[in-house]
């Protein structure tokens, strides 16, 4: 005698198993589908994410230094602000943030002004009045490595001092790494952008990243003296980076920790100022 129970289970659940299988190879497709289109979009937008120029207008006037225009493409200049001094002694080159422009960063570059050292505001492609749009890491290395010619037109590479902030130290390292400076200031560096993406969205595979400036790289490269200030409350680029350029590198970095400090607070920090009057 059949049983009717059992067959009427036994050809539903075989019924539902092809369901089952189309439902699973469908969700599989979307969430793959989902994966790469949010991929192509994070490598479209990387470039607004990482910098964000602001334009200023052509009149605009300045406290801070003589403005320069440098050129390093065809019918590409780069704006500066350069502060000089009777005498000096040497340069410090200053490469900001991802935000702003050289109006925004004037009161971050006078931090540096007062050690009978010139020193030189930079604005990269598309900030401030300078020409052009950021497109890659490789851009980005070639114009700095072409202020910092510019530079060495003027003085010994052992009166040059090169220091960068925030997404400015992927390029004051290399600069660093790629000649022979007096001396590297880091404020508030990352390890390398792809350290960065890894924090926060491991599952983003690392050749989408056009931009990797990379510290460590850069720093197991250079011969220079490296100072680093970070600070504790950093919520943009955390303490840990710099602890651990710090461990990798213990007799070349100088870590100087700035308790309490966010990371907009950092580049004001009177630490900056008294190693720079120790140095220099």
């Amino acid at each position: 005698m059949v049983n009717k129970d059992n067959n009427w289970y036994n050809n539903t659940f075989f019924v539902e198993i092809p369901n089952l299988t189309r439902f699973l190879k469908g969700l599989t497709i979307l969430v793959f589908s989902l994966y790469v289109t949010g991929c192509g979009i994070l490598y479209v937008i990387q470039d607004d994410l990482l910098f964000r120029p602001e334009p200023i207008p052509s009149g605009t006037q300045f406290r801070f230094g003589e403005e320069i225009k440098l050129p390093v493409a065809h019918d590409i200049e780069l704006h500066g602000l350069y502060h000089q001094v009777d005498q000096p002694e040497g340069v410090i080159l200053y490469l900001h943030g991802n935000k702003g422009n050289a109006r925004r960063c004037q009161r971050q570059a006078e931090m540096f002004a007062g050690y009978n050292y010139n020193v030189l505001l930079l604005d990269y492609r598309g900030y401030g009045k300078s020409d052009g749009e950021i497109i890659s890491g490789g851009q980005l290395y070639s114009d700095v490595q072409k202020v910092y010619d510019y530079l060495k037109e003027r003085f010994d590479e052992s009166q040059i001092i090169i220091s960068g902030y925030s997404i400015g130290t992927g390029m004051a390292s290399y600069l660093a790494a790629a000649n022979s400076p007096q001396r590297l200031i880091l404020i508030a560096p990352y390890e390398s952008i792809i350290a960065m993406k890894d924090r926060y969205l491991p599952i983003i595979p690392d050749f989408l990243i056009k931009f990797p400036l990379n510290n460590q790289k850069h720093l197991s490269q250079l011969n220079c003296p490296v100072t680093i200030f970070h600070g504790t409350e950093d919520e943009v680029i955390p303490y840990q980076a710099s602890l651990n350029l710090k461990k990798l590198f213990p007799n070349k970095v100088d870590l100087i920790t700035l308790q309490g400090t966010s990371h907009r607070r950092s580049i004001f920090h009177g630490a900056i100022s008294d190693a720079l009057g120790r140095y220099l």
